[in-house]
């Protein structure tokens, strides 16, 4: 049980050293047992140590070695030095690392036998010495002509860079990873706003506190290009004339990351939870509030949507086996435990001496989180009530069922209210001897855990009501929506019983039953059975998630809360407390107490509680009932035992399930009537048998769901079907998943298109789609792809049983993917036309080796293809399917037609043949590049770079702004002209004399001159006569540009007509390589 192991070695095991070949192999072995250590699952950390100032061997040898160190290169830091980078390694929790201290200069121009691994890291730095960054002075010249989008990728990219150099990281931290995630102490922080203070000295003046306010980079870039504004560069050029001297620091010793050892294979452990979205989630800035919509409804009468929900309940670790449970009729309470774990001394133990002890609904990996999902290091993790661990896996799942990707709720009004009693967690922390880690086992924590780590900036309020908890969240939720005091809320409850003494006080007060079952409305009911486990809900105002086109699970139309008051005594349940509740709640919902089908019982099997309850229900909703509908009654209790802080939760998600499906499952154990309950008087029945939800004309199904607590709480919730969904079957019988009104996708153009008309009219439906998928870990996405295969296969038949509507049923799957999950680093695109070619994809994802973890790529290099090759086919495609390629290629049309009285939609169609005319030809190889760029743009990539030869020149210089889209079109026609006339070499005067009168404006994105090789920067005006050239000279092959404008790692988008794949597949692949898209793009102009 140890939370860290970690190994003190020496640089010379991976470096060596002469002489000290046996050092060398020692400290090796340590570096190899620290990776056998993690391979096994074990904490293991080797950090291979340098020579330090003060301590250690090489110290006192100093005076002996420091003139052969000098010599090499080497160094030394202090001790202090050495704890910060320790502090530092142990945060990264890296495997192998080295820390030293190096002239690498010295030791470069020293040492001419050097370890292999060394030439790359020794490449790097001079790779970093010659590109040092953006210095402030160009930064502020570039931000004053840069656009919105520009700006934003060089603040981020200045951050990356200032970031990197504080916390002294081998490369350039990701926009979205939080700074004290990498290790930034507050020394760091300080550190850092004095660095952005001077770089933008003159324009802004960063606060003290900005670094906590905005904790990553591309919060923290918007946040400054807010603050910036208009940049007046002349004017901060002048307080910059005589800068004052800096004092600079002596250099920190750089903690490398090693080469990782060789692990002996095995299995990587399951995550918990499963990635189930699996959608880099797009960031927003840390505090972006969206605009209030208004409302012309009373507060009091404002209806609440249920737009997402999830569950892990004994024998259930999610709805569809919750609902398979239910529907079966199955009872979870278990005698112990039923998976392995550290179970002695905990609830459930199967080898427990006393019955009430072992007897409950647990559920299954109780003891298992996967604290990597969320940030959390397992020292920590292992110091968390598991009650925290299940609400923050099913708020994530809950989220991810709303089709709602968490990332983009970072820094908005959305609220968490969660019912959980007091931690048992912390009995057992007592009883194994060991202090009490308070964040660990607080309620406040555990909620606001959930806020920390979603970015939440609405209310969260934990509620300790023990029984009524969590429909008092509900309850709670409900109205700080309804007051517009939040956007969307979580809300729910969790328990996890796990005290003997808690258990043992339950017993001796006589709540527990003796036989080991709920056998609530029983005439041998004795108490209930405890269990554990978590629900919530996602909830909105019911026109908010109408305009949003959420899927709705059903209407909160009232709900109340009360208390017992002066009842006979402080745990006995109050009739006409129940009975005021019950009015309360019919009040603001509007419903005829006559309307009510069903009701989800408190119920626990109380020889006294459920006749006041059976009572006090029938007392308001048996009014005006007719005898042949009565109240039906039934509680969840039977099945998987009482989840007290949870338990509302249960019921109110039964319900949903029940209504979705139309059937009202079994209550069980229900044998015998109590007879202290007046059934024959009484207009109520229990469902003692699965029922059918009973049908009403002009109405939705409506239920109540009650919980009352033992310190005299009480909650009701009133629910309402939504839009006559219930019993919606398919084909073979499966419910298919209910989904939300539909949507207009709107059409994106670029902004130099902006001013262009927008047709919409005739598109045909898109013949291929793509499903994106990913997960924290290969494992997770391979698994996430197995889960879709089994979709698929409940599926198959309703999918295949109509054509059309199985097409647009994936197609709302592959948006739900695409919209409504987070974006993780292992990224698989699956493109599709129909369910064969799907799960062909899905299966080679889930059966894939070696799925490379994506990076985070600078923006693209755009290469135009200079062949001017058959466009026919493709374009057609394009022209058919695609609202923004249309656009483009009608333009350029009605000015080829305007001007040359030729019709590129006429070769499109086939109507012409492009490849009998030049000129039409390389026009229309211009106009598809121009199309394919906007359908880029349109899923917000845009280039970082551009390249090009042959007609490819004329398509790139219109991408990097050089003149509209028109002009281009029409210089086009005229190299296919005069190539047509000379051959492909022109007459550099003819050409110069056709651009005389074309304006020719600085271009807005890098663009590689094809005739000089040089690069021209972003505001500067290419020289005519050496542009014009290289549109007129021979094409190169796309390969060759890229080989010859040296674009590094940077992704190669190559636009043309021998693209080796299609628009989509396209896309999948920038998808996989770590891109943000912006997946609308897709479904630009559906609904």
């Amino acid at each position: 049980d140890l939370d860290l192991f970690i190994l003190f070695s020496s640089r010379v095991g991976v470096m060596g050293n002469p002489g000290q070949a046996n050092h060398a192999s020692a400290n090796a072995f340590l570096d190899q047992l620290a990776g056998h250590r993690r391979a096994l699952g074990l904490p293991g950390q080797a950090i291979a140590w340098g020579a330090w100032s003060e301590i250690g061997e090489a110290a006192e040898q100093k005076d002996r070695i420091e003139r052969q160190r000098s010599a090499l290169g080497g160094r030394w830091f202090t001790p202090q030095q050495g704890i910060r980078a320790l502090d530092r390694l142990v945060r990264q929790d890296v495997t192998t690392s080295v820390v030293m201290a190096m002239d690498w200069s010295v030791f470069e121009e020293a040492v001419d036998d050097r370890p292999a691994f060394l030439e790359d890291l020794l490449s790097s730095i001079a790779e970093e010495g010659a590109d040092a960054g953006v210095s402030a002075e160009d930064l502020l010249s570039r931000l004053a002509s840069a656009n919105s989008e520009e700006r934003d990728d060089l603040l981020v990219t200045f951050l990356q860079q200032e970031l990197q150099a504080v916390l002294r990281l081998p490369s350039a931290p990701a926009p979205t990873v939080g700074f004290f995630d990498l290790g930034m102490d507050s020394l760091m922080a300080v550190e850092l706003r004095n660095r952005l203070n001077r770089a933008f000295s003159g324009q802004c003046k960063v606060s003290n506190t900005v670094v906590f306010d905005y904790p990553e980079i591309q919060a923290l870039a918007r946040h400054i290009g807010d603050e910036l504004g208009e940049i007046d560069f002349e004017a901060t050029s002048q307080t910059r004339s005589a800068p004052e001297p800096q004092a600079r620091s002596a250099p920190e010793p750089q903690a490398r990351q090693a080469p990782e050892p060789q692990r002996p294979a095995q299995p990587e452990p399951e995550p918990r939870p499963e990635a189930r979205s699996v959608p880099e989630p797009q960031p927003t800035p840390q505090i972006k509030q969206a605009p209030r919509r208004q409302s012309d409804v009373e507060p009091g009468q404002e209806r609440i949507a249920i737009v997402g929900m999830a569950c892990r309940f004994p024998g259930a670790p999610d709805l569809p086996s919750y609902w398979r449970q239910l529907k079966a009729g199955a009872e979870a309470v278990t005698d112990g435990r039923l998976d392995e774990g550290p179970w002695s001394g905990v609830i459930g133990d199967p080898t427990a001496p006393e019955a009430t002890n072992r007897r409950g609904g647990f559920v299954e990996g109780l003891d298992q989180f996967d604290a990597k999902f969320f940030g959390i290091q397992p020292i920590e993790a292992r110091k968390m009530d598991p009650r925290q661990r299940m609400l923050l896996e099913t708020s994530w799942h809950a989220l991810e069922d709303a089709g709602i990707d968490p990332g983009l709720l970072k820094g908005t009004r959305a609220s968490v209210f969660a019912g959980l009693g007091s931690s048992e967690y912390r009995d057992l922390i007592a009883a194994a001897g060991q202090d009490d880690s308070y964040l660990g086992t607080a309620a406040s924590v555990a909620i606001g855990r959930i806020a920390f780590s979603f970015g939440f900036m609405g209310p969260a309020v934990p509620l300790d009501m023990t029984c009524a908890a969590s429909l008092v969240a509900v309850h709670q939720a409900a109205a700080s929506l309804r007051q517009r005091e939040v956007d969307l809320a979580l809300a729910g409850g969790v328990h996890a019983i796990l005290s003997p003494p808690v258990m043992r006080f339950m017993r001796e007060y006589g709540m527990l039953s003796r036989t080991g079952l709920c056998r609530t409305f029983d005439a041998d009911a004795d108490g209930f059975v405890r269990g554990e486990g978590c629900g919530i809900v996602i909830l909105k105002r019911l026109k908010d998630a109408e305009a949003d086109g959420d899927r709705i699970w059903g209407v909160i139309q009232g709900s109340a809360v009360n208390q017992n008051g002066a009842a006979a005594a402080l745990t006995v349940p109050n009739g006409t407390a129940q009975e005021r509740l019950y009015e309360e709640a019919l009040a603001q919902a509007s419903i005829a107490p006559r309307d009510l089908d069903y009701l989800e019982v408190h119920g626990t099997g109380s020889e006294l509680g459920d006749p006041i309850e059976v009572r006090a229900a029938s007392a308001v909703y048996g009014r005006e009932r007719a005898a042949e509908r009565p109240l039906l009654l039934g509680t969840v209790k039977t099945n998987i035992g009482h989840l007290e802080s949870a338990a509302g939760a249960a019921g109110l998600i039964k319900v949903l399930l029940a209504m979705r499906h139309g059937v009202i499952p079994k209550h069980l154990h229900f044998r015998k009537p109590n007879p202290h309950i007046d059934w024959d008087e009484l207009p109520v029945r229990v469902t003692a048998e699965e029922t059918t939800w009973p049908p009403a004309p002009n109405r939705q199904p409506t239920a109540g769901i009650s919980a009352f607590g033992i310190s005299g709480t009480n909650a009701h919730l009133l629910v309402e079907g939504y839009k006559a969904q219930i019993g919606e079957a398919g084909q073979n019988g499966v419910q298919r998943s209910p989904a939300g009104s539909a949507q207009h996708v709107p059409i994106h153009l670029p902004r130099s298109l902006e001013n262009g008309e927008l047709e919409n009219g005739g598109i045909k439906p898109r013949g291929v789609r793509l499903l994106p998928l990913s997960g924290k870990s290969s494992n997770a996405l391979k698994e996430l792809a197995g889960r879709y295969l089994g979709w698929l296969d409940e599926h198959a038949a309703d999918i295949a049983s109509d054509v059309s509507v199985g097409m647009s049923f994936l197609a709302d799957m592959s948006w739900t993917a695409a919209i409504g999950r987070s974006h993780f680093e292992y990224r698989a695109g699956v493109v599709f036309k129909d369910v064969p070619t799907l799960t062909e994809g899905l299966t080679q994802v889930s059966a894939g080796d070696g799925i490379a973890k994506s990076q985070r790529p600078e923006r693209p290099a755009f290469v135009y293809s200079g062949e001017a090759g058959d466009w026919s086919g493709k374009g057609q495609a394009l022209y058919e399917s695609e609202p923004v390629a249309r656009t483009v290629l009608e333009r350029c049309d009605a000015a080829l037609r305007e001007e040359r009285a030729i019709s590129l939609l006429d070769a499109t169609s086939g109507k012409t043949r492009s490849a009998d005319d030049p000129l039409l030809m390389q026009a229309s190889a211009y106009a598809f590049q121009c199309a394919v760029t906007a359908l880029w743009s349109s899923l917000g990539i845009s280039p970082g770079l551009i390249c090009a030869s042959g007609v490819g020149e004329v398509a790139a210089a219109q991408a990097a702004g050089m003149f509209d889209l028109e002009t281009g079109a029409l210089l086009a026609a005229k190299r296919g002209e005069l190539t047509a006339n000379d051959g492909e070499e022109c007459a550099p005067g003819d050409v110069e004399s056709y651009l005389e009168g074309v304006s020719l404006a600085p271009v807005q994105v890098p663009l590689l001159d094809g005739m000089s090789g040089r690069m021209i920067q972003p505001g500067t005006a290419p020289d005519r006569s050496t542009w014009s050239a290289g549109v007129f000279r021979s094409p190169e092959s796309s390969e060759a540009l890229a080989n010859s404008a040296d674009l590094g790692e940077r992704t190669i988008l190559e636009v043309g007509p021998d693209s080796k794949s299609g628009h989509v597949r396209s896309a999948a692949r920038v998808y996989e390589a770590g891109l943000a898209l912006d997946f609308s793009g897709l479904f630009a102009g559906e609904a």
